[in-house]
């Protein structure tokens, strides 16, 4: 199910990419954004298995928002693809 553009996001809840075991009950908090966080919440050495957790857990049944690492770094192209 996806949420309409124009909704007011009051809450956002972070979880790290590291943790997919909570990916899914971040979903079932309440929360109005479910952001899963490759970038500050991951250690350098645990990117690439962050970002493949996401990977493998997204679906279009699961609306929530990734947070990239900033352009320049070694990590955003891999991110962003």
């Amino acid at each position: 199910m996806s949420q309409p553009v124009n909704r007011q996001h009051r809450s956002f809840l972070f979880v790290p990419g590291t943790r997919p075991e909570r990916f899914e009950k971040a979903l079932s908090s309440g929360a109005d954004a479910v952001i899963v966080d490759l970038e500050d919440a991951v250690a350098p050495g645990d990117k690439d298995r962050a970002r493949q957790a996401v990977v493998e857990w997204l679906s279009p049944e699961r609306p929530v928002l990734i947070r990239v690492n900033a352009v320049g770094t070694p990590w955003f192209e891999q991110d962003a693809a």
